[in-house]
């Protein structure tokens, strides 16, 4: 009889992590990149069978403690289908049910089955989110970006996020849905949350107000980039209101940023609101910079979900 065991696993656990699968979101796969910075500020858990890992997730409490992430989910392809997923999370469930202040769980996901769950009234969607998938090679797109600095657009640092969500008039106007997106992160409007994911991989520009009579920002967009195993994965998330001149200088500052990574295949995510922004001049705007729309992504839409932590007595 196979022998199953759940642990937690650390930094040091990086190559055994890594072989589990190498299969994973088509190549786009982030944890390669970020493992080493995600597990400064999240525990990671490995299943092992007989010894070896053939399982990982890692978790996070944010939201001043009260809400628990999961990420990075993987199961070995020969493993999939024998319960180790689930025998995971129940071990991860169990090491946190009794944490002081966490009353719910959140996740993002591409797969709208999950919102039977909704239906079910065991989940409660939060957010979503429509998304575009450009792919460009960094060639074609060199000659695009302007050579001369812009003043419409600026880097936010982390105090500068810091201040935006410790503001509700800011946060009210930028934020409709209640939360900022961070790499498919959802989190909730609170000034603590920034230093969860505000690092080294985090691009964020914001153009200023312009009516002449308030301070704030009129909008921001907020990237993620890294190396992946098909060449660069780009992650946008737009807030605000963006005129077509604004939008191509964010576009063009971010496109500049890809270009510092030595790569030349680019995998640019788009995620917008309806209503708010147009999807045609997006496109229209990432073509001007040699960037095509693709269809090889898994999904069109980002969906947000919370549920309520199940009691350990459940278990």
């Amino acid at each position: 009889m196979d022998c199953i065991e759940c642990r937690k696993v650390g930094i040091e656990d990086y190559d055994s992590v890594m072989a589990i699968r190498t299969d994973v979101y088509d190549g786009l796969d982030y944890l390669p990149a970020l493992y080493r910075t995600i597990m400064t500020n999240h525990t990671g858990y490995g299943v092992f069978v007989n010894k070896i890992m053939v399982g990982f997730e890692c978790v996070s409490l944010i939201d001043d403690g009260e809400t628990l992430i999961a990420r990075a989910a993987r199961i070995r392809k020969e493993y999939v289908g024998r319960g180790l997923a689930y025998h995971l999370r129940n071990a991860i469930t169990r090491d946190n049910a009794n944490k002081p202040k966490l009353i719910r769980s959140v996740y993002t996901s591409g797969n709208k089955t999950l919102l039977q769950r909704v239906e079910e009234g065991r989940a409660e969607l939060v957010l979503q989110k429509a998304i575009l998938f450009y792919k460009g090679l960094m060639s074609n797109i060199l000659p695009f970006l302007p050579t001369v600095d812009n003043t419409i657009v600026r880097i936010l640092t982390k105090e500068d996020l810091k201040k935006l969500l410790s503001s509700k008039t800011d946060t009210d106007r930028l934020f409709p849905q209640g939360r900022i997106i961070v790499d498919w992160v959802p989190y909730r409007l609170l000034a603590t949350n920034v230093d969860h994911f505000f690092n080294e991989f985090c691009h964020i520009l914001g153009s200023d107000l312009k009516d002449g009579k308030s301070e704030g920002l009129e909008c921001i967009s907020l990237a993620v980039g890294y190396s992946v195993p098909n060449g660069i994965r780009y992650n946008v998330e737009l807030y605000g209101n963006f005129t077509e001149e604004i939008l191509s200088i964010h576009m063009a500052e971010h496109l500049g940023k890809c270009s510092t990574f030595g790569k030349e295949n680019i995998n640019l995510l788009l995620h917008y609101e309806h209503g708010t922004h147009d999807a045609d001049v997006l496109t229209q705007t990432m073509h001007q910079f040699g960037m095509n729309v693709s269809n090889n992504f898994h999904s069109k839409v980002m969906y947000g979900m919370e549920e309520p932590m199940v009691p350990l007595s459940k278990y």
